[in-house]
This record gives structure tokens, sequence and C-alpha cells, in this order.
């Protein structure tokens, strides 16, 4: 019976605390890659070595093909250049390809020399291509054939593949290695020995080319529910395949990004095991929003002498509560426009027709938002006069209204925000996920605090409205 991962662990740490190197590589024999680089994740460093060290050249390459990035990069710094040489020579070429992008040039030029010439040429191929391109995940490993090779000698071709091989496809290609069609195995396993490839094959198939971007290889996968996808050049000649595992991968990587950017980091921190970098990462983006929030402050303050002083004090206790609804309202929208974009090739006109949907959304939710703020005001206001937190002076009428009033109008212009920052981003080449992060939100409480007091001075001012404009406005 199989052991859980929680079992293999307390056995592997107790290998690893007495130096015992013969029992721990009994131990590790016996244990799944994807098992073996999760107690790879939670052990220390000076453990994290001897597992390494323990491990030989085939297991040590299906533990780092299960790594993720950050943690691949520590494992590569553990093993020596000339072990290197055998651990890559164990890997699928696009997993080879990103471990010598771990190393310093002399080392990749090293375990390079170290390989035989016909596997160093293709990685040296590969590593050409940006590693989060089509051409930087694929895998040049793959059964080409011209079209007039008989369904007998594809057969023959798939059995004297390597071991392991993903083979879901035969693919034709003309004299120049163009991309003509391809044949899935199952029209192998049907079809008479003597029958050509070009007879069964599938012309004109899905293709990605070497420069696409691994996320929009992924969203076609995904689209036309793809097992494995051709990857072209320029030229349209085959120059290798991207098998289903590469995109669970891509799809990983590419919510971790977007979440790190929602939350107000950098994905460069999913890469580094520095906390000092890390925080620095977070602090950027924090700073940013410290200004963000001293602009709200001043907005705040240049409403001072806008209003009377017991009216004004009553209106600052209603700023969290505007800054909040806004900042919230336009995460909203904006988290379901980035969704929008993130999907594919019609991201223009998709995300034209969620905005004509969120249009009406918030035409509902602005207004009953203001109608709960307002009620709130109108029922509370009393307590707060009785406990001596307002000034019994201020109108409950007119607070009221101006709470009401100011919630509806903050709403629907963080909305208006929400909708237009992740558009303008995609247009301009940034990623919208950052337009649900923390950076936005101080933008959306910015606005929502300034259409607050412009509202509620109009409303409470009274005489004084002008004033409260042209001090908003700095004039």
């Amino acid at each position: 019976m199989r052991q859980n991962v929680e079992e293999i662990l307390k056995d592997v740490r107790e290998s690893l605390e007495i130096g015992d190197t013969a029992r721990l590589t009994a131990q590790l024999e016996a244990v799944h890659p994807a098992d073996l680089a999760d107690i790879y994740s939670v052990l220390n460093d000076d453990h994290r070595s001897q597992l390494v060290f323990s491990l030989p050249p085939r297991a040590t390459a299906a533990l780092i093909a299960e790594l993720d990035e950050a943690e691949r990069s520590e494992a590569v710094e553990d093993i020596d250049a000339s072990e290197l040489s055998e651990v890559v020579t164990e890997l699928d070429p696009d997993d080879a390809a990103d471990v010598l992008l771990e190393l310093t040039d002399e080392q990749r030029e090293f375990v390079l020399d170290q390989l035989p010439d016909e596997q160093s040429d293709r990685l040296e191929e590969l590593l050409e291509f940006d590693e989060e391109s089509a051409g930087g995940i694929m895998t040049p490993d793959l059964i080409a054939l011209p079209q007039k090779a008989t369904v007998r000698e594809a057969v023959d071709a798939v059995r004297q593949a390597a071991e392991g091989a993903d083979v879901h496809y035969v693919y034709t290609v003309d004299d120049d290695n163009r991309l003509v069609g391809l044949v899935p195995l199952r029209l192998l396993v049907t079809s008479r020995d003597n029958t050509s490839l070009a007879s069964i094959s599938v012309e004109d198939p899905v293709v990605v080319h070497v420069d696409d971007d691994q996320e929009d290889v992924a969203n076609k996968m995904r689209k036309y529910d793809l097992t494995t996808v051709p990857v072209i050049d320029g030229d349209g000649r085959l120059r290798g395949q991207i098998t289903h595992d590469d995109v669970l991968d891509i799809a990983e990587e590419e919510a971790a990004e977007d979440i790190y950017l929602m939350a107000g980091t950098a994905p460069e921190e999913l890469e580094d095991v520095s906390s000092f970098r890390a925080a620095s990462y977070r602090l950027r983006w924090l700073l940013a929003c410290m200004i963000g929030t001293t602009i709200s402050a001043m907005i705040v303050g240049s409403f001072n002498h806008a209003v009377p002083h017991k009216i004004y004090l009553a209106m600052v206790m209603f700023v969290p509560m505007m800054g909040a609804m806004g900042g919230n309202s336009g995460i909203q929208i904006s988290t379901i426009l980035v969704r929008a974009l993130a999907t594919g090739d019609l991201a223009s006109t998709k995300i034209r027709l969620m905005i004509a949907r969120e249009i009406p959304i918030t035409l509902i939710m602005a207004p009953c938002c203001g109608a709960m703020a307002a009620l709130i005001v109108f029922f509370g206001l009393p307590f707060l006069q009785s406990w001596g937190m307002v000034y019994p002076e201020v109108p409950r009428y007119l607070m009221t209204a101006a709470v009401g009033c100011g919630m509806t109008v903050a709403i629907l212009t963080a909305s208006v925000l929400g909708m237009s920052l992740p558009y303008l981003f995609k247009k301009f080449g940034v990623d919208p996920a950052i337009a649900s992060g923390p950076v936005v939100t101080t933008m959306n409480d910015i606005v929502s605090v300034l259409s607050y007091f412009l509202i509620g001075s109009l409303i409470l001012g009274g005489g004084q409205a002008a004033t409260a404009l042209t001090a908003a406005l700095g004039f």
C-alpha cells in the first residue's frame, strides 16, 4: 500500500537528520516525482541540498521538472556542473532549456559542451526563443513524416519514439518541412497499413507561431480543446509541439501572476527567494498607495472651509464609508473585465459587451447603495448626536441627502474608473490585472471622496457652494 506524503516526509526527515544517505536514497526511489517536489518544498535549505545529493540523475531530473521556478533555481545551485550535464540529458528538451536558463553563461556553455552534439544543438535552438513564447515552451520531440508515407511507416515511427514521448499526432510535412496536416493516433490504428498519410491527415490544423505569447497559446488550446498544438515559424516550417501538461503549467503561472498583481506585488516575487527583494516588490506598491491616501487627505482638508465647521466634522465621519464602497465597487467591475480581457482573441469585442452589461448593473447598484447610506444617516444621526459624536446643529435631512447622493455619485464615478482602466492598460501593453491592484483601489478612493465632498458641499454649504467648488479645483 502506497504511503501518503506526510508519512514519507516523516521518514525522509529522519534519514536526513541522522545522515543515513543509503537509507534516504532507498526511500526516495519509490517516491513519485510530484510527491518528491512537495517534500522538497517544505524542507530547510540544508536538507534540500542533502536530498538532491542523494538522488541519481534520472530522479533528480524528474524532481526538477516538477518544481516551480524559484525552487528549481535553488535545486540547480546545489548540483555540480558535471553532474548537471547528466541531469539535463534525462530531461525533456523544454525542461532542459528551462534549467539551462538558470545558469550563468559559463556554466551553460560547460553543460552544453558535455552533451551529445545533436542534443546540444536542439537546446541551443530552444534557448534562442523568449522563455514565455511558444518557442520557449515547445518541445522539438515529435514525429513528422512526408505526406507520401504510409500508415505502416507512421506506426513504426511511433514504436521507435523515445520512451515516455508524448505522442498524440503524426505530423505530415512537405519537402521543406512545412506543416501540411496531422494524423491522430486513432486514425493510424484504424487504417490499413498501405494507406498514405495524405489521404487520412487533417489539413489546415490549428497552429501557433514560435513568437506567440504563452498565454495566447494556452487560450487557443483551451478554446479549441486541444491536447497538443504544433508550433511553426514564419515560413510555416514545423518547429515543435506544445502539449497539454505544458499548458497546465502556463495556466497556473499566468493565474499566479495575475493574483500577485491584483494583490499589489510583482510576479517576479514568484521567482525570488530573497525576503529583501520580495519586500521591495511589495513596498513600491504600498508607497504609491500611501501617496494616493495623502491626496485623499488633502481633498478632505481642502473642504475644511467650504461648509460650516460643525457640518464638516459630521461629513468627515462618513469618508471611510465612501472610500471603501467606491473602491470595492471599482474592484468588482475591473476584476470582471480583467477576466474578459484574458480569455483570448475577441478581447476588444468582449470588453464592449461586458461594459454594456455592467452599465445597467451599476445604474441599479449606485442608487441602492445611496439609499442604504441615506437610511443609515437618517436613523443613525440622532443617536450620534445624543452620544455627542455629532453636533446637534447638523441638519438631519440635508445630511441624509448629502451622504445618499454622495454615495450614489461616488459609486458611479468609481465604476466608470473600474470599466475604463483595464481596457486602457491592455491597449498600452500593461497587464490589466494591475487595474484590480491597490494602486487603482487608491485611485477609486480618491475619486469617491472627491465626489462625496463636492456633492455634500453643494447640499450642505448653502451660499458657500461656490467656495466648495473653487477650493476643490484649486482656484
